[in-house]
């Protein structure tokens, strides 16, 4: 069952083993099952959360001293309430000045997020973030629209991709894995069950995220 407040998308399933079929069965895609404890060694949030890995996508210098971690599902309105109205002022006063930097990592809620995280993938790394940006200002155009994958296209050729490429990426079981893996291990290892879930500097941010004046009182209180 999904709980909502003023600010997250949310539910309560504490503990995932997440399968493909959860979110691309109607793709025509192969099962592919996901172990959840077994793969992953118990780790302190604190310590893993904050390590970039290979196939993050990063907004801003690596080497800021502030460092903002987002979970978050393109299909949550309060996701794309924190990317439409908070993010340009996070990027204008603190990512783009090298005061911090903005990793953003999958946790679609359902199907079209799958599909639409597919999407943003495939537009490559430097059209990762412009792609999220139309993504979130359209939500409720594509989202809602009587063939969701045929306006996602729309807006791959938006941004560069060929309906081929894209095509071909959703069938891909490797991106579709990473993007499936982020949510299982925000879910099992970080205790995300909620979108946006938000950590600075490894602590997870517990205040408005739909409000830039909450952010910028904690992240000045950082600095």
């Amino acid at each position: 069952m999904k709980l909502y407040n003023h600010t997250t998308s949310s539910m309560k399933d504490r503990k995932l083993n997440i399968s493909r079929r959860h979110f691309v069965s109607a793709a025509g895609l192969s099962p592919l099952a996901f172990a959840t404890s077994s793969l992953f060694a118990a780790k302190s949030a604190r310590a893993d959360v904050m390590a970039i890995r290979e196939d993050d996508n990063v907004l801003g210098d690596r080497n800021a001293p502030i460092a903002i971690i987002e979970y978050a599902s393109l299909t949550c309105p309060h996701c794309a309430n924190f990317h439409n109205e908070v993010m340009p002022q996070l990027q204008e006063n603190y990512i783009d000045t090298g005061k911090a930097y903005l990793v953003y990592r999958d946790f679609p809620w359902d199907q079209n997020a799958y599909h639409a995280a597919v999407l943003a993938h495939t537009a490559g790394e430097k059209r990762f973030f412009p792609t999220l940006k139309i993504l979130y200002s359209r939500l409720n155009q594509w989202a809602s629209a009587p063939d969701v994958i045929a306006a996602l296209k729309d807006i791959a050729k938006l941004v560069g991709v060929p309906a081929a490429k894209f095509e071909a990426a959703l069938q891909d079981e490797k991106l579709g894995e990473r993007i499936l893996m982020d949510r299982m291990v925000a879910a099992n290892e970080y205790d995300v069950t909620a979108t946006p879930t938000i950590f600075i500097n490894g602590e997870r941010f517990d205040g408005d995220s739909a409000s830039y004046e909450a952010f910028d009182e904690y992240l000045k209180g950082l600095m």
